[in-house]
């Protein structure tokens, strides 16, 4: 996302046009994902210009030999360094005053690492996917692409003046090699390893060096040449048309239901290539539009307002959580407040310390100072202790869902975040790798097959230690066949624990001929039925169609209800957030279901009534164990802390529902031995 000095090369604002195309992408969809759903591969725009961008300054430089790394470097620390510096300060800043401790102390290491172009890297190994709610709620996920930007930059000069003075005629040659490299990497790791393929160089510099051949070939003709060239009128109006349309229509049909990058990143790629060429040192009415003020201000703020958008945007959508109010209205605020720190940031500090002029030395002096400063202040941030309930409220709290995932559980290392960081988990030594091709995590407490078989996602894996006891008290069988953030209804759509649609399909299937072959005394059912359809019909459809299929199969079908889900955000801790509220409120703060709370309900009654129908089905009516009379949620008892999270109980929490597992089971197996 650099910009040319205009000593450097010719200055071309249609660049900065099409700067403004991606940022206001980049910008609309990370306010409303909704809105304009590939908003996001406006980046890969970004890409393909910093790629053609960096590419031209080398090659101008390289011919008139004025080349030098140690200018090339100390150019990019004096255009990149500064705004960073203040926007990760800032951000630190205002986690620390409006946040919970933990929540400030994560932005401790995701700055440290920002700061030292590691930013990528950081958010791969502990962020998870680029749509994971781990990033969506962490202040620096944007600056994964500045990494990779960076890294190119720290690479690229070298293995380019090594080409430029060794083989110059085939330096085209080299980046095409490169592009096929790199890209067929792509394809295949958006597959086999998304995350990794998403986030890193080696797998995403197929795009850069696309920017850089059409810098090469620009170079190579020059400017003289382009204009006469055989790219003008008619041939050179559809290339620029068909490029934005391109790249437009990826804004608009490009989503994450796709695997990104792979193939489908070639839209908008392809597109910023020929807009590119179509515009380049040739007026068209295209080009015109794109060089217009407007557009040419929009551009040259991009790099500010990219830095600057993402963290008031998690702030804004995470204060309007605490407060109660939709995310959309924090996300929008968080958007408008961006552009105006994005404005002052870049009058006030990018462009006076981008300046080359007289007094460079005490600019770089100031910009060293500051981040060595900065890197200080973050790592003391990351590495201040954190304690959730320094007034010892309450016991500290467990929980043993991971043992019950009959998927792929990751050994993952919890510690960076902030709901669980205060956790007692369940070590993760016994869970077996895709178990559900075997029947599930089956708990074998008497001879034969399993009695009791609990399918349904996360929210069946938190009750699942519950009911593990008490089929071991009463000598019962037991399959745990739970996945999580797999729905209880057939849903083609991949996981982190089932990557492929067959993988999704052959998990549905197995399920369905274990629980044919054992036909247990019971099936229990658990999910977070609020996301599992867009409306009571449809989800009475498709809970009519779950027991068409599975009624037969089995002794007994219990439903359970779901447990309410309060207003606060998934990624604060709760525990911590009780705390933080009693310093101010002096009480027990209290906590509200959230807007869809009545759906929940209305879910539940449709599964009742269903109940006339299918004789052998019943629904335990879990949630009302967790409303207080005032109707907000009970979510403590004593010392014990009964949430995990915004939704998830804690084996305190699930504890609660004991009498209503024991007397299901118990009926369900004494009807089973009657049989």
């Amino acid at each position: 996302m650099s910009t040319p000095q205009k000593d450097s090369i010719t200055y071309m604002k249609s660049i900065d046009g099409i700067r403004a195309i991606a940022i206001i992408a980049v910008f609309v969809y990370h306010i409303s994902p909704s809105a304009l759903k590939g908003g996001f591969t406006g980046v890969d725009v970004f890409f393909i210009l910093s790629g053609f961008l960096i590419t031209s300054i080398l090659l101008n430089d390289f011919r008139g030999g004025s080349f030098s790394f140690k200018e090339f470097y100390l150019r990019r620390i004096q255009r990149l360094l500064p705004n960073v510096i203040v926007m990760v300060l800032a951000t630190q800043i205002l986690w620390t005053i409006f946040l919970p401790p933990s929540s400030a102390s994560q932005t401790g290491w995701q700055g440290f690492w920002t700061l030292l172009n590691g930013s990528n890297f950081y958010v791969w190994l502990n962020l998870g996917g680029y749509w994971g709610s781990s990033a969506e709620f962490a202040p620096f996920t944007h600056t994964w692409s500045l990494g990779i930007e960076e890294q190119f930059y720290l690479i690229y000069p070298c293995l380019l003046l090594v080409l430029f003075r060794l083989q110059p005629t085939r330096i085209k040659f080299w980046l095409f090699t490169g592009i096929v490299i790199s890209f067929l990497s792509c394809l295949y790791g958006s597959y086999e390893k998304p995350d990794l393929t998403f986030y890193l160089l080696p797998t995403r510099i197929w795009e850069l060096l696309l920017g850089s051949i059409i810098a090469v070939y620009r170079s190579r003709l020059g400017v003289a040449d382009i204009q006469s060239s055989k790219l003008q009128d008619g041939t050179r109006k559809i290339m620029g048309w068909t490029g934005m349309l391109m790249i437009c229509g990826s804004f608009l049909l490009i989503s994450n239901k796709y695997a990104f990058p792979g193939w489908v990143s070639l839209f908008p790629t392809i597109g910023t290539v020929l807009l590119i060429l179509s515009v380049v040192e040739v007026e068209t009415q295209l080009s015109t539009w794109l060089a217009s003020p407007l557009m040419v201000r929009i551009g040259k703020l991009s790099y500010s307002l990219y830095l600057w958008h993402w963290p008031l945007i998690v702030l804004g959508k995470i204060e309007a959580n605490l407060l109660g109010i939709p995310k959309s209205v924090g996300a929008l605020a968080g958007g408008v407040a961006s552009i105006f720190f994005a404005w002052v940031s870049y009058e006030m500090i990018e462009q006076p310390l981008r300046n080359r002029g007289p007094g460079r030395t005490t600019r770089m002096w100031i910009i060293l100072a500051g981040f060595l400063l900065v890197l200080s202040s973050s790592y003391f941030v990351a590495s201040r202790s954190r304690v959730a309930d320094p007034s010892s409220l309450f016991e500290k709290p467990a929980y043993s869902g991971e043992l019950y995932d009959a998927g792929w559980v990751p050994k993952t290392d919890f510690s960076y975040s902030a709901r669980f960081y205060d956790v007692e988990l369940a070590p993760e030594d016994n869970c077996v790798k895709n178990s559900w091709r075997t029947g599930g995590i089956i708990r074998s407490y008497s001879s034969g097959q399993p009695k009791i078989v609990v399918v349904g996602s996360s929210h069946a894996m938190m009750h699942s230690k519950l009911i593990d006891s008490i089929c071991q008290k009463s000598g019962i069988s037991v399959s745990y066949l739970c996945i999580a953030a797999q729905s209880v209804f057939y849903d083609a759509r991949p996981s982190l624990r089932l990557p492929t649609e067959q993988e999704v399909k052959e998990f549905y299937d197995t399920r369905r001929k274990f629980i044919q072959e054992w036909r247990p005394d019971a099936i229990i059912v658990i999910d977070r039925w609020d996301l599992t359809a867009h409306s009571p019909d449809e989800f009475e459809k498709k809970l009519r169609s779950f027991l068409g299929e599975f009624s037969p199969l089995a002794g007994r079908v219990f439903f359970v209800s779901q447990v309410p889900v309060h207003v606060r955000d998934n990624q604060v801790n709760l525990r911590e957030l009780v705390n933080f509220r009693i310093k101010n409120q002096k009480t027990l703060p209290q906590l509200y279901p959230d807007s869809r709370d009545g759906l929940r309900g209305q879910l539940s009654k449709r599964a009742e009534s269903l109940m006339t129908d299918f004789k052998n089905f019943q629904v335990l009516r879990v949630d009302s164990l967790f409303y207080k009379k005032d109707g907000s949620i009970l979510y403590s008892s004593g010392r014990d802390f009964l949430y995990l999270d915004n939704d998830h109980l804690t084996d305190a929490g699930s504890e609660l529902a004991r009498p209503i597992f024991e007397q299901a089971i118990k009926e369900a197996c004494s009807a089973g031995k009657g049989k």
